[in-house]
């Protein structure tokens, strides 16, 4: 029996050192992402914040724990520059639970203290509307001053107003039913484009009464985060030659309240009646290869790559110590960048 309360002892101290690492509190950052309308009352961290917009939730856990924030935030102006800190602050202990910002500084959640550097807020104040990027670090510690956790997210704001451009098919050109390419401009911090095409019945019909009549050819097809799509792989129901289409694509960029929408302006084209290619064949490779490199090269190169202006023949394809890939190896590095795009580094482009 002696040998047992030992051995019980030691479990009891393991389960509960276990227990309490298992129950050590979180911070995490969850960030939204429409940043169209946010104003510089969502960077304000003072009592009585209410009316503020959400620009991101603080998700701590467990519950129910004494915990202080402290937190800060940090501005870049543009690419060229590196990051500086624009404000700090620190909460009151409170009872650990998630919260958005717009609740920071109200009955329970209060805010201890505050510092910035003015001349940064001024500049900010100045250009009208946030700009550059943001960086916000969130530090979780207990109410003796014992670190326990951090996190870190960014706001990018480098492109302020998005718009959303369909590049490929231009503007009443024509093309084969097999053979039309659909290319847009990327959307920052969109999750998901859909894409909508219908038949122009008559050249009475207005492009949007077109656009939205029923029974469309693609009814707001979601087509995730591609740029690049061939119309004809997703189709509702089938065009034939001689018909003048019209095209848009929506960007749906997630955030508060179920998110927002961006919509190109319509685009119309017409569909051969030869049966016989109006462009050349293009290899779907190349396509797959424009989508993965788009918004990191020019938009005329990722175009003429879509619309078969580019043979293989004429696209030389490095590594990092300059040897020369040649096509067909590299289709099985583009198949596994496409499934792990995060792996990229860095894609440059030399135009011969």
């Amino acid at each position: 029996m002696k040998r047992i309360f030992p051995f019980l002892t030691l479990a009891v101290i393991l389960l509960t050192s276990l227990s309490l690492r298992a129950q050590t509190p979180k911070i995490d950052l969850i960030v939204f992402q429409d940043l169209n309308t946010i104003d510089f009352a969502a960077f304000a961290f003072t009592n009585n914040l209410n009316g503020a917009p959400r620009i991101f939730q603080v998700v701590i856990t467990p519950e129910g724990r004494n915990v202080v924030v402290v937190g800060k935030i940090d501005w870049k102006q543009d690419e060229r520059t590196g990051f500086a800190e624009l404000v700090h602050f620190t909460t009151e202990p409170f009872q650990s639970r998630s919260f958005y910002n717009d609740e920071l500084g109200n009955s329970n959640l209060r805010i201890a203290s505050v510092d910035g550097n003015k001349d940064l807020a001024k500049k900010n104040v100045d250009k009208g509307k946030p700009t550059g990027v943001y960086g916000i670090t969130l530090q979780l510690f207990d109410d003796r001053g014992n670190f326990l956790s951090d996190t870190y997210k960014e706001l990018s704001f480098l492109n302020p107003a998005p718009t959303i451009a369909i590049l490929s098919p231009q503007e009443n050109s024509s093309y084969d039913v097999g053979n039309v390419q659909a290319q847009w401009t990327p959307v920052q911090g969109a999750t998901s484009y859909k894409v909508r095409a219908n038949v122009i019945a008559s050249n009475s019909q207005s492009v949007e009464d077109a656009l939205n009549a029923g029974n469309p050819i693609i009814n707001d097809k979601d087509v995730g985060k591609t740029e690049i799509v061939n119309l004809g792989s997703i189709l509702d129901r089938q065009w034939v030659g001689g018909q003048r289409i019209v095209l848009a694509i929506t960007a749906f960029i997630s955030g508060p309240g179920g998110g927002s929408s961006l919509r190109s302006l319509p685009v119309t084209f017409r569909l051969s009646e030869s049966g016989h290619n109006t462009t050349q064949v293009i290899n779907p490779d190349l396509i797959r290869l424009a989508n993965l490199i788009s918004g990191q090269v020019s938009q005329e190169f990722s175009f003429k790559l879509i619309n078969g202006q580019i043979p293989v023949e004429q696209i030389q394809i490095t590594d990092e110590k300059n040897q020369t890939i040649s096509f067909t190896d590299f289709l099985n590095i583009l198949a596994y960048l496409e499934a792990h795009r995060e792996s990229i580094i860095s894609i440059n482009f030399t135009a011969k």
